[in-house]
C-alpha cells in the first residue's frame, strides 16, 4: 500500500513537472524595440530607416508620429512588412517639423516599446536650373534666383537671393548674395548634392560672395520676412561660352533651421551601406 502511494505522488509529481515545462516551453516574450532609426529630409517627404529587430517571429514594425514632440500625440500611421525595415512618409508638409518613432509587432500580435524618436523638417529643392552672368542683357530677366519663390529672376530684382558674375579677365565665376545681409559659405567639393546636408553656423564670407566651382556645395544664410533661413546650392556645370551655371538648390522655409539634407538615389543603397558598416 506504502509502495503504491509513493508511485502515485511521483506521479502527480511529474504531472506537475511536465505541465510547468510546458508553461515555460510556450512563453513568448514581448519583442526588442528597433534601433538605429533616422530620418532623410526630402522635399514634401521624410525618408526613416532602421536596424531590422533580430527575433525570428517579428511579423510587421509599426510607424508612429508626432507634430508636437516625441512623446506626445503620437498616431500609428502606418504598419509595415517586417522585410523592410525603411518607410516614407509623404503626407508631410515643407517647414513642418514632424518626430518618429518605430515597433515592432510579432507574430502572436505583442508589440514592442518605441524606438528612440528622429525628428525632420521637409523642405523644397530642384535641380537643373541655369542662370546667366548678370552682364547678359539678352538673358536679364534670368540673371538671379530667388529661393523662397523656387524662380529665376533679373539680378537687381528686390526678390533676387543669389546671382551669377563671370569675370572675363580671371576666366572664373562668382556667386554673389544680392544684399549686404545675406551670406555664403564655399563648403568645399561634394560628390553629389546629397553629401551634405547641414549648413553650419559660422564660416560666412564678409565679401557676399565666393568662386563658383564645379561639384562645389555652398551654404546661404538669408533674412526672409525678418527671419534667418537657410539654404544651399550645389554647382553642377559652368559654361565659359554661354556664361552660365547650371545648380541644384534646396531652401529651408523653416526659420534658423539648418537642415538642408535630400533623399539618396535609393534609400536601400543608403540602408545597405548602414549594415554593411
Amino acid at each position: 500500500m506504502e509502495r503504491l502511494k509513493i508511485i502515485g505522488l511521483l506521479a502527480v509529481a511529474l504531472i506537475f513537472a511536465g505541465c510547468g515545462n510546458e508553461s515555460v516551453r510556450h512563453v513568448d516574450p514581448v519583442p526588442a524595440a528597433p534601433t538605429g532609426l533616422n530620418s532623410i529630409t526630402g522635399d514634401e517627404s521624410v525618408y526613416l530607416y532602421w536596424y531590422a529587430v533580430g527575433e525570428n517571429d517579428i511579423e510587421h514594425y509599426a510607424i508612429y508620429r508626432s507634430e508636437t514632440n516625441p512623446n506626445q500625440g503620437l498616431d500609428r500611421i502606418e504598419t509595415i512588412s517586417a522585410s523592410l525595415t525603411d518607410y516614407v512618409d509623404n503626407d508631410v508638409i515643407n517647414g513642418a517639423t514632424y518626430y518618429y518613432r518605430v515597433s515592432a509587432i510579432d507574430e502572436s500580435g505583442q508589440e514592442s516599446d518605441l524606438s528612440d524618436y528622429a525628428m525632420d523638417t521637409p523642405r523644397p529643392e530642384g535641380s537643373g536650373v541655369i542662370i546667366y552672368d548678370y552682364r547678359d542683357a539678352a538673358n536679364y530677366n534670368r540673371t538671379g534666383f530667388d529661393l523662397y519663390a523656387h524662380q529665376r529672376l533679373p539680378y537687381d530684382s528686390s526678390y533676387c537671393d543669389i546671382y551669377l558674375d563671370y569675370d572675363i579677365s580671371e576666366q572664373a565665376f562668382f556667386i554673389w548674395v544680392r544684399f549686404d545681409d545675406y551670406y555664403i559659405q564655399d563648403f568645399g567639393y561634394a560628390s553629389s548634392f546629397d553629401d551634405v546636408g547641414y549648413s553650419p553656423e559660422s564660416g560666412w564670407s564678409a565679401l557676399h560672395k565666393a568662386e563658383a566651382i564645379e561639384g562645389h556645395v555652398y551654404f546661404l544664410k538669408l533674412r526672409h520676412f525678418s527671419e534667418w533661413h537657410y539654404a544651399k546650392i550645389w554647382v553642377e556645370h559652368l559654361d565659359p561660352n554661354t556664361r552660365t551655371m547650371t545648380f541644384s538648390w534646396a531652401y529651408q522655409t523653416d526659420p534658423g533651421n539648418r537642415e538642408l539634407k535630400i533623399s539618396p538615389t535609393t534609400l536601400k543603397h543608403v540602408t545597405a551601406n548602414l549594415v554593411a558598416n
